[in-house]
């Protein structure tokens, strides 16, 4: 069998009165190195099975680093990355020296269910401490929406009062989201390799990935938001402040809808009517936008760029819209349901 990547159609049989049972070529298993006697499993995969191996120690999967060949800054990137991919042990041998050892702490305190678990004259070792079941992804979605769009608000209360103490205060949070993003990376990278990270039915991991994108990208345009209320001189005049203060809460309306739906019911006419409000908000901004043009104000160019930063969560909450009309659609398909 030349092309290994050949599908086969098998017919289910009935064994014994009992039992049914579904033959595999020969040739096929033995260019997979197939045995009789070797155990497989079938997974539901939505309207699918997969056959697949017993698992064999991927999970206890171990990187190796060695410190001589990275300066620590690279030890630090390679811990994250090996984090995100999915291993769950990072070794950084080789008698890394303290400036490594900094590294290899700082970033696990970037991310979230890893701790230092062993340090010698020789080695450090980051371990992971979580299963996927200990933090369930919907419970990390809504620590995120609840984190940013929380960052948010208050960036935009700060941004209005010109107040950069409690902008930075805000700024602060972002680590916080950026941790949460980087636990649901490391499942959706799991996912990739592993099916039992798959959800079948509902949202996918790479739904949940896509979903937390976005509310991590709320985030940082929250803390940009944060960072421009150093450089306005004082609270824009009243019209303004009134504009930007009602764009920005129907931004944070737009989000908080949609990933309501998108984690509870992904009702394809409720994500419709989101989108569809969406877009009266971007025509608000625009406006607005034309606006702060007109006027020539002193703080102008700034207002304009926190204006950018709710206009880009008005589009980060169609964003998460998408996702779970792309959920709802693919569940329907072939139900013969209208959306």
């Amino acid at each position: 069998m030349s092309d290994r990547s050949d599908a086969y159609e098998r017919k289910v049989q009935l064994t014994g009165g009992t039992t049914y049972t579904v033959s595999l070529p020969k040739g096929w298993a033995n260019d997979r190195s197939l045995e009789v006697g070797d155990c497989l499993r079938l997974r539901p995969r939505g309207d699918r099975l997969l056959l697949t191996r017993p698992g064999t120690g991927g999970d206890r999967r171990t990187v190796t680093v060695s410190a001589a060949r990275y300066p620590p800054t690279g030890i630090e990137r390679i811990v994250v990355a090996a984090y995100v991919a999915g291993a769950n042990v990072v070794r950084v041998e080789g008698s890394p020296d303290r400036a490594a050892r900094v590294a290899v702490r700082d970033a696990v305190a970037g991310l979230v269910g890893i701790e230092v678990a062993e340090e010698t004259d020789v080695a450090v070792a980051a371990r992971t401490m979580l299963d996927a079941g200990d933090l369930p992804p919907e419970r990390t979605l809504t620590q995120m929406e609840n984190r940013a769009l929380t960052m948010h608000e208050e960036a935009m209360t700060a941004a209005l009062a010109g107040d950069g103490e409690i902008g930075r205060r805000v700024a602060d949070q972002d680590d916080t989201v950026d941790r949460l993003f980087g636990l649901l990376a490391r499942e959706f990278q799991r996912s990739l390799v592993d099916v039992r990270g798959d959800a079948g039915d509902g949202l996918t991991a790479f739904d949940h990935y896509t979903v937390a994108r976005q509310l991590e990208r709320i985030a940082d345009h929250a803390e940009k938001i944060a960072a421009a209320a150093g450089t306005i001189g004082g609270r824009p005049a009243d019209p303004v402040a009134a504009d930007l203060d009602r764009l920005a809460a129907d931004a944070r309306g737009i989000v908080r809808r949609a990933f309501s739906e998108v984690v509870d019911d992904c009702d394809p006419r409720v994500l419709g009517a989101i989108v569809v409000d969406a877009e009266a908000v971007l025509e608000g901004t625009e406006r607005v936008d034309r606006e702060l043009y007109e006027r020539e104000l002193t703080d102008g160019y700034v207002l304009a760029t926190v204006l950018d930063s709710v206009t880009r969560t008005v589009e980060y909450g169609v964003n998460v819209a998408d996702t779970g009309l792309r959920a709802a659609l693919r569940s329907d398909h072939g139900a013969g349901e209208d959306a």
